[in-house]
């Protein structure tokens, strides 16, 4: 016995990829990527950087922003939201020592979608 036979499959068909589309849709529009970093993800730098620089493929809101050491001890930054969108955000950073550090960053995009991600780079200055 077949549950849908001839214009029920159809229809049906049709409407689940009607709901599939949207879905796909309104999952490419929420969230905006992280396009590149600086220092860069993965990096190892022989200098101390300056700043953290993140720059998004769309403008967003930084809602938050962290640096952590190796240990997992939160690393103060002087970071202060700005409710201004923007694709480029550059942090200050105090002086560091040698070691891996990761970033862990919070948007929001226009459409109030929040996003998160986490990136990692080593500090190993030359002597």
């Amino acid at each position: 016995m077949k549950l849908f036979r001839g214009d029920k499959m159809i229809a049906l068909r049709q409407v689940l990829l009607g709901v599939m589309a949207v879905i796909a849709t309104t999952y490419a529009f929420a969230h905006v990527s992280l396009v590149s970093t600086m220092p860069a993800a993965d990096s190892i730098v022989v200098k101390q950087p300056e700043k953290l620089t993140l720059n998004f493929a769309d403008a967003v809101m930084l809602m938050n922003i962290k640096l952590v050491d190796a240990q997992k001890k939160e690393i103060p930054l002087n970071f202060k939201v700005n409710h201004a969108f923007k694709k480029s955000f550059d942090i200050t950073v105090p002086q560091l020592v040698n070691g891996k550090y990761t970033v862990i960053w919070m948007t929001m995009g226009k459409d109030g979608h929040h996003m998160t991600g986490e990136y990692t780079f080593i500090i190993k200055k030359l002597k």
